[in-house]
């Protein structure tokens, strides 16, 4: 994955980013923050970023150089969170391959703390605590970044509360979710939050086009099934969606068609058993319906090019109030996805509820 290298090349959430760039010029950070939104939109990768701009040794006009000491050691943190060792297995890193030397360079003030299997255990929080309680080795400012925080057991909520009620000097502390009302409130209100979106389609359309050299039509595929995802755009593979989308553009039918509840149920028990499948699943469903809406309007707007005939033919017998009962339908069941619903009966649900109105 390539990754921005300071505040100003960061993908998407242009406000979020210009108020924290505001409040570091202006030296207002607050010592406890939450970045709250969608996965893979880059929270902890500007967390990180954050760190960089606030411990840079040789600033450019007012921005991190990305090249002394302090900038190439955080930017091992950045980079290390999704190395594996190239040797050893089961998680171990042998400390010698090329993915272990980065890791080894990465910056002792810059702390990156994850679940261990499921969780973040109440001991990775008082290790931190004791960690905090002195000035950082040798940054300005130690940077702690837990992420997802809402993964923390109950134990370390409780234990990190009491490090917000009494901030140590020099310590910035943020939380990446989500979903920050599984956050305790106390918690909550002792940090600011800031709200991420959605990355706009476009944006990740042209960083692939620029940055990765996808084709055009590839990019804009993987754009419009990302759900806004920078990530989910970047591991989107072309070959293995083939299937998902022929599962998906069997469903458009299906729905627009009124077919029947034992056909969707039994689609929907197919679809909803493996959730990484369903997730691309159902972004697949919505761009399907948008691309049915768009066919006999405006084809630039159609993704699936590829299937522009038969899309055209699927508008041509479906009524426009349908598509857009059915598109805002989906994108509400999008949004429900990530309370952990039941995803078969929420499909269920959705299609009965669509086929009665339509």
């Amino acid at each position: 994955m390539k990754y921005p290298v300071s505040l100003n090349t960061f993908l998407g959430n242009a406000r979020a980013v210009e108020i924290l760039k505001r409040a570091i010029e202006q030296d207002r950070l607050p010592h406890a923050m939450i970045f709250a939104g969608p996965a893979g939109v880059g929270k902890c990768t500007l967390a990180l970023l954050i760190a960089q701009y606030l411990n840079c040794l040789s600033p450019l006009a007012g921005r991190p150089c990305g090249t002394c000491a302090a900038c190439t050691r955080i930017m091992a943190v950045i980079e290390s969170r999704h190395l594996q060792c190239l040797t050893s297995k089961g998680g171990e890193f042998c400390g010698s391959c090329s993915n272990c030397r980065i890791r080894t360079k990465r910056h002792p003030d810059i702390r990156l703390i994850e679940p261990e299997k499921t969780t973040i255990a109440i001991d990775q929080i008082r290790s931190l605590i004791e960690e905090i309680a002195f000035q950082p080795l040798e940054a300005r400012y130690r940077v702690v970044v837990l992420d997802p925080a809402e993964q923390m057991r109950q134990e370390a909520h409780n234990s990190l509360l009491k490090t917000l009620e009494e901030p140590p000097s020099r310590t910035i502390i943020i939380l990446i979710t989500t979903n920050p009302y599984m956050l305790l409130e106390t918690i909550r209100s002792r940090s600011r939050m800031l709200q991420f979106g959605e990355i706009p389609h476009e944006q990740i359309e042209e960083y692939l086009v620029k940055t990765r050299e996808h084709s055009i039509e590839e990019a804009r595929l993987a754009a419009a099934l990302s759900g806004g995802s920078l990530a989910a755009a970047l591991d989107f593979n072309t070959a293995e969606y083939q299937e998902i989308r022929r599962q998906a553009l069997q469903f458009v039918v299906l729905l627009l068609k009124k077919g029947s509840f034992a056909e969707a149920s039994s689609f929907a028990g197919r679809v909803t058993k493996d959730k990484s499948f369903f997730q691309l699943w159902i972004e697949s469903v919505a761009v399907l319906l948008q691309d049915v809406y768009y066919a006999a309007k405006a084809v630039e707007r159609v993704s699936h090019r590829d299937l522009l005939g038969k899309l055209q033919e699927i508008a041509r017998d479906s009524a426009d109030p349908a598509v857009i009962r059915s598109i805002n339908a989906v994108s509400k069941l999008r949004g429900e996805l990530q309370y952990n619903v039941n995803r078969q009966l929420a499909l269920e649900a959705m299609f009965l509820a669509l086929t009665q109105k339509i």
